[in-house]
């Protein structure tokens, strides 16, 4: 147990002290009195001799507790021990039927005095200290506001002396020293229980297979183990203090806040670590219903088989290999919020994933980002389109042909993909003999091929993506109901861009400054322009508002991009021009008078004066029809009419 040490300001306290340490058989290995000058001397002095409590009072253990890290059990006056002194008070002024006593030093001395004025028939006022210096100010405070007699300390009754004015000398008694030598014990007890859980918890930590991170509520790393030590080669001291997203650079920090938040009781995803691939586990650490900071639980899942370096190259070199990262996307909606999330999470797992999404949404963005934070990240990267193929070539590049003179379609890509992740697109037009083969294969790692099932064994993930509704497809007989179950457990849904208006700004932004960099072009885009690319409901997806950012910025000739001419080669590119969403759907409708006017203004090459002419109306009139139905004309543009 952590040893004690009293300290004390006058010798009659010290027989007190001595008197109860026998009467109750308490172990204190430092007991003496000091001076006051003296006290933060006295008081290092002590901690090198082993002490780790000191029982001081009133300005000693405020410059004890001030100027040192050592635990403070101070000594406070019992309402009895204050109640003596206010009747010695009242004998220095006995003229005074109701005499103000003027009660001065630090408030952490004084036990409650409340009711004394009722009690003692006087009127009580206090005057607190912050330190020793404000003595002098509250001496004279009191005097000033008609105080007859003075309780303090030494320097409140030298101060005192100094001005003729009556004061008494605050003691204590036994009473007060037996308190504070309880809480010592008490306190000593404690940082033996918390030195005792520290040991057992570093115990837990050092030989925990786990890292383990100890974040506090600004996220600063407070506590690691030896593995999160062997994962990052770095010491404790170079990794203690420091930001988490120093060393998790990959974890999105927005999680983190929810838990430190409340807004999340835990939160599970994948990360990486020093080029290794971990499932991280985020929870609070809370007490008295407060979140005072959390601990991130890294489980290191190993790569299925470890690459050198010749293979590694080969992958490259064979074009198996996964660029994108899911620290590479930029998220600014929730539905991408959510769907990302749920990607994280699954690359934890070696179950196929089924990624939905409408052309142009990114699957495949999605699918290699999925392989980089997943166990088989050090594997190639195979990727099968179905689209187009007929059963043989399917049977061929998926499953393999021994007969073929090519060498990858002899094996074909579920064994090429051996340790590494195989991605088929389009799964959707995968032939029923195919897919009851690929359900073999994933379900029982049975690879069938030329008709005839090998016992070969294979470690890879399968996933698949999809713009249809497998569901449905299933219902209809046209995919296999048991092959759909298989791959529908994980599933991740991509929202299309028409649903997360919010990411179309942030997109065009990012696609204008790539554009504008390649080609040396650097227009602003103006709110009305942009307002009409937020309403299009890009049936493309990011795809197709990437391809018309480029042609926007290639051909516009003014410094800035106006609503016009984004309307103008909106009706250019994709010549139906409403947009109507109908249970999911794009429906495309064009009024039949917008389209005449866009023919007449073609055919007239812009003049206005000769379409108006051919309908019978006014240049105005046609001016205002064209503006009804959003008619432009891109000689108006061109020409910058």
């Amino acid at each position: 147990m952590s040893k004690i040490a009293v300290l004390l300001p006058k010798e009659y306290m010290l027989e007190q002290a001595k008197n109860v340490i026998r009467k109750k058989n308490l172990s204190i290995d430092i007991l003496k009195v000091i001076k006051t000058s003296d006290s933060v001397y006295e008081a290092r002095k002590a901690m090198e001799q082993g002490a780790g409590i000191i029982v001081a009072r009133g300005v000693q253990a405020a410059y004890i507790r001030e100027y040192t890290n050592i635990p403070v059990a101070e000594i406070i006056l019992t309402g009895q021990e204050i109640g003596l002194m206010v009747a010695a008070a009242r004998k220095l002024v006995p003229d005074k039927k109701r005499p103000q006593i003027a009660l001065i030093g630090f408030q952490s001395m004084f036990s409650d005095t409340t009711y004394f004025d009722e009690l003692f028939g006087i009127c009580l006022k206090t005057y607190f200290m912050i330190s020793m210096e404000q003595a002098a100010e509250k001496v004279n405070l009191a005097i000033d506001e008609g105080a007859d007699v003075l309780l303090g300390g030494d320097t409140v009754n030298a101060l005192a002396a100094q001005r003729g004015f009556p004061a008494c000398f605050i003691n204590s008694t036994e009473e007060s020293i037996r308190s504070a030598l309880a809480m010592a014990e008490h306190m000593a007890m404690s940082a033996e229980a918390e030195k005792t859980y520290e040991a057992q918890f570093e115990t837990v930590l050092d030989n925990s297979n786990n890292g383990i991170f100890e974040i506090n509520t600004e996220k600063e790393i407070t506590i690691v183990n030896r593995t999160i030590e062997e994962v990052l080669r770095k010491p404790v001291h170079k990794i203690r203090g420091e930001q988490l997203r120093t060393f998790l650079p990959e974890l999105d920090m927005k999680y983190v806040d929810d838990v430190l938040e409340g807004r999340r009781d835990m939160f599970t995803t994948s990360t990486d670590i020093g080029g290794t691939p971990v499932m991280i586990t985020v929870a609070p650490i809370q007490y008295e219903e407060v979140i005072r900071g959390a601990i991130i639980s890294c489980y290191r899942y190993f790569s299925v088989r470890k690459g050198n370096v010749d293979e590694l190259h080969a992958h490259y070199l064979k074009g198996y290999v996964a660029k994108a990262r899911f620290s590479d996307m930029r998220i600014t909606g929730k539905e991408m919020e959510y769907c990302v999330e749920l990607a994280r999470m699954y690359a934890l797992s070696k179950s196929p994933v089924l990624i939905r999404g409408e052309e142009g949404t990114g699957k495949e963005y999605l699918a290699q980002c999925i392989h980089n934070n997943s166990a088989y990240k050090t594997g190639p990267f195979v990727t099968i389109n179905c689209s187009g193929m007929s059963e043989q070539m399917q049977l061929d590049r998926i499953f393999g042909n021994p007969l073929s003179e090519d060498v990858g379609i002899q094996k074909g890509g579920l064994a090429i993909g051996d340790f590494g992740t195989v991605l088929i697109s389009e799964i959707e037009k995968l032939t029923p003999v195919c897919q009851y083969r690929l359900y073999r294969a994933v379900r029982y790692e049975d690879l069938i091929q030329n008709d005839l099932e090998r016992s070969q064994t294979l470690d890879n993930r399968i996933i698949t993506t999809t713009s249809a509704d497998l569901a449905e497809l299933v219902r209809q007989g046209l995919f296999r109901e048991d092959l759909f179950y298989l791959l529908n457990g994980l599933t991740v849904e991509i929202p299309p861009l028409r649903k997360r208006k919010e990411d179309i700004r942030f997109l065009v932004e990012e696609y204008r400054g790539k554009f504008a960099r390649r080609y040396a072009k650097f227009p602003r885009i103006s709110e009305d322009a942009m307002d009409i690319l937020e309403s299009f409901p890009w049936p493309g997806n990011e795809l197709q508002l990437e391809t018309f950012c480029e042609r926007m910025l290639l051909t516009t000739a003014k410094k800035t991009i106006t609503g016009d001419f984004v309307q103008f080669l909106l009706d250019e590119l994709y010549p139906n021009a409403q947009s109507i969403q109908e249970d999911g759907k794009v429906v495309i409708y064009q009024h039949p008078e917008a389209a005449e006017l866009a023919e007449l203004l073609e055919k007239y090459r812009g003049s206005r004066s000769a379409v108006a002419k051919e309908l019978g109306i006014s240049t105005t009139t046609l001016w205002r029809r064209m503006k009804k139905y959003g008619v432009i004309s891109k000689y108006d543009l061109i020409e910058g009419r």
